[in-house]
Formats: structure tokens, sequence, C-alpha cells
């Protein structure tokens, strides 16, 4: 984690105004900085051939190129709010993430390619690629784009994350620093999707009711992967969590040594299995569902991982709506037939369950699931 600086203004998640205090100038440098960085990636995949020349086939699996600049300069704002290019914890932090498996991960990799396998025992013990001729593999050039807000809890220390929350929520208080008509990739700051949950509904589920009381509060705080409280802001998990923890559902794993929260659903760690919020569900069928249940997708990323590929994670209220923390626009309602941020199907497309949570897992947190 990068050293924390003393802060000219204390800015969290729960601060709606925070202002950018860096200069456009070394704003607008910063964003070529990392812009620079992505040209200097797409052009070292355009020139692979010639890097890497003689290969039978090419196999190029490439994400899109390009980031958030709002993303950007609140990450480095979080480090030093009236930051400049040449200071060395931001020339540290630049380099930090141009690392792989932050933003972009490059593979190059050399495979036998499929009709030259009858020529060669590849089951072999002396089979070796490096023996083989290029004219006989294929080099597979894989780039992946992991979005660069996915990549703040390995860069920020926690406070940090709190400042870096306060000015994604407020994009810095500067709506026309990166217009979408230059700047492709830039969020703008949408108002919440109005939707009111029926007096009659809440009545009638006292746990949606419950459930909503303490949701509704944080509606509006931005998506911060990592993020579990609100001074943070949240992720899917940590927002269903949040809620969950203030109602008595303490779930947390130990890994590692190390408590944390649940993540959407349970995985193998150093060949240990841990929890998810899927696992603390009682499986619903959709015909079964009910308001107040959690509501499961599949398809933000690949999360393959993780049990059934769940990706997202929120609370089902009726009508075909939910309430959840997403990427870009942050805690809010959703509809199951809008279109999911980033892609061309819907949410309901991407639908895989709904699970509902036993009243007898309310807990302390001297209880902690392993």
């Amino acid at each position: 984690m990068l050293e924390w600086n003393v802060m000219a203004q204390t800015i969290t998640a729960k601060t709606p105004d925070a202002k950018y205090a860096a200069t456009d100038q070394e704003m607008y440098k910063a964003e070529q900085i990392y812009a620079a960085f992505e040209n200097e990636l797409l052009d070292r995949v355009a020139n692979i051939e010639n890097s890497y020349p003689g290969f039978h086939d090419y196999l190029k699996n490439i994400d899109q190129i390009g980031h958030d600049p709002y993303v950007l300069i609140s990450i480095l704002s979080a480090v030093k709010q009236d930051f400049k290019t040449t200071d060395p914890e931001i020339i540290n932090l630049f380099e930090t993430m141009k690392k792989p498996r932050h933003q972009y991960t490059l593979t190059i990799t050399k495979h036998l390619a499929e009709k030259f396998k009858d020529q060669f025992s590849i089951t072999s013990p002396s089979f070796d690629l490096d023996n083989i001729d290029n004219q006989y593999l294929d080099l597979r050039i894989k780039l992946t784009n992991y979005d660069l807000g996915c990549t703040v809890d390995s860069l920020l220390s926690h406070d940090q994350l709190k400042t870096y929350a306060g000015f994604l929520r407020s994009h810095g208080c500067r709506p026309d620093l990166f217009p979408k008509s230059k700047y492709p990739h830039a969020t703008e700051l949408n108002p919440p999707f109005n939707y009111v949950v029926p007096v009659e509904t809440r009545g009638k589920y006292p746990m949606l009711d419950q459930e909503l009381a303490i949701g509704e509060k944080v509606i509006g705080y931005p998506y911060v992967w990592g993020g579990s409280d609100i001074e943070t802001s949240f992720d899917c998990s940590g927002f269903v969590s949040y809620v969950l923890d203030n109602l008595g559902y303490k779930f947390r794993n130990v890994v590692r040594g190390k408590t944390v929260r649940l993540p959407v659903a349970g995985s193998t760690i150093h060949g240990i299995f841990y929890d998810g919020l899927y696992e603390k569900c009682q499986y619903i069928e959709p015909n079964n569902r009910q308001p107040g249940d959690l509501i499961f997708f599949t398809g933000s990323f690949d999360a393959s991982y993780r049990k059934n590929n769940l990706t997202h994670v929120g609370f089902y209220v009726g009508n075909e709506i939910f309430l959840a923390c997403g990427s870009p626009n942050g805690v809010g309602y959703q509809s199951l037939d809008s279109t999911c941020p980033g892609k061309k199907h819907t949410w309901r497309d991407s639908l895989v369950c709904y699970g509902r949570i036993n009243p007898e897992l309310k807990t302390t947190y001297e209880h902690i699931s392993k």
C-alpha cells in the first residue's frame, strides 16, 4: 500500500461535495500519462507479428482498452489531493498501476497448432515447445482489462479508499472536466432510478422492510471495489453485507488468519472452500421468489473461480426491481429489463437465481464461519 498523506479536507463517501484540489493542468497531464500507457499496449499488440515472427498463426483475444478518467483522478487525489505528476508518490503509483494484474494483463503463450498435433508426441517427457520450430506453433495473445475501478483495493489504504469514494461520488464537483465527446469512457453523475417500493409490499414482507430501512439511506453512494461501509462506500457484496450486518447477520470468513466479509459466492482458496453470500441462502426458484430475497447474477466479469460463476448480488424488492450497488452508478434501484452497464444484455438475461436468508443465522461478531 502507498503511504498516507495529510489531507487538506477530510473526505469520505459521506461527503457529497468533495472538490478536486489539483490544477486542471495536472489532472489533464495525469490523464495523458495513463492514456499514453494504454496506447503503448495497443501498439505492442498491433506489432506482435514483428516482435514474434514466424509463427503458424497469431490468435488474439484483446479486451477493449479504456478507463474512466474520473476514476483515475479520484485515485490520484486520494493519495495526494493537490497532486502533481512529478510527485514521487504519484510517479510510484503510476508505475504500480502499469504492472500486470492491475487494470491490464498481457499474456503471450506458445501452443502447438491444431493441424500439426498428429506430427508430435505431446505426451513424451522430452516434449518442449521451445525445441519446435515456430512454424508449427500458434502464438496466443490475451490482453485482459480488469477495469481500473476494480484495482483500487490493491492501490489504496483503507483511509485512502474513503477519500477516493468521496471524490468518485462527486466527480470532484467537476462534471465538465472530462466531457464524453472527448473522453468516451468518462462516467456521468446520473440521478438514481426513481422507484418507491409500495407501502403494502413493505408491510407484507418484514425482511424487505428492514433491508430497505438501511439500504435506502445510502442510495447514491458510489460503487467502490472492496468497500463495505458508509465511509468507503460499497461494491455489490459489500452493500448486501452492510445491510445484513446491521440486521444482525454477522457473516465472516477467516482466510489465512484474516477476518473478512463474504464475497458474492464461495470459492476455494489454498485448498479450503470459503462461503460466500450465496452459501448462506436457501436456493429459491424464480417462481417462488419473494421481496426481500437476495438476487444473484453472472456475466459482469470472469468469476469461474466462484460457485456458479456468480458476479453480482442485490435485494429483490418486487415488481421486477432490485436494489444493489453496481458500477458505475452506485447504490440504487434497477429494473431487471434494463441493460447491464457496458453490456448488450439485460439484468434478466444474466439472472441466475434467488436466495433466502434463514433468520436462524442471526449471530454475533464472535461467531465466524470458517
